[in-house]
């Protein structure tokens, strides 16, 4: 199916679009350079990461770890309980992204490895991205 590789310095993100009947184990199955999030937009799940990465190399961090932090920035929250509830995993379609030096061939193991249902994902309108963008960069401010 479609992954969506970004190459960002010595770090690859690799997103794919799954389908979740039930979601309650997939939490403990998560490596920690694996998140798992219900948004609308792959761009802004790409973003989310590459803020969420940058905010632990400048030690920026809102969150303890990279997870936290791309789902605070998704949500554009500095209360974790509300990015969960906001952007958490949902039963239905979610985005899996992973992030790290091998995050491509990490994720399609993790896929192959739990059975996941991919489905294809086109990008979103312009507009709608730069707006959820521009959502993701607040947690700058807060």
């Amino acid at each position: 199916m479609g992954l969506k590789v970004i190459k960002w310095g010595e770090c690859e993100i690799a997103i794919s679009r799954i389908v979740l009947e039930d979601i309650s184990w997939i939490f403990e199955e998560l490596d920690e350079n694996i998140q798992i999030t219900s948004v609308e937009c792959w761009e802004q799940v790409a973003f989310a990461t590459i803020l969420a990465l940058k905010s632990f190399e400048r030690g920026t961090n809102k969150a303890k770890t990279v997870k936290g932090e791309i789902l605070l920035r998704l949500a554009g929250t500095l209360q974790i309980g509300e990015a969960i509830t906001k952007v958490g995993a949902k039963k239905g379609e979610n985005f899996l992204v992973a992030f790290g030096k091998n995050a491509c061939k990490t994720l399609r193991e993790f896929l192959k490895k739990k059975a996941l249902k991919e489905v294809p994902f086109s990008d979103c309108d312009k507009e709608k991205v730069k707006e959820l963008f521009e959502k993701a960069a607040l947690v700058e401010v807060l």
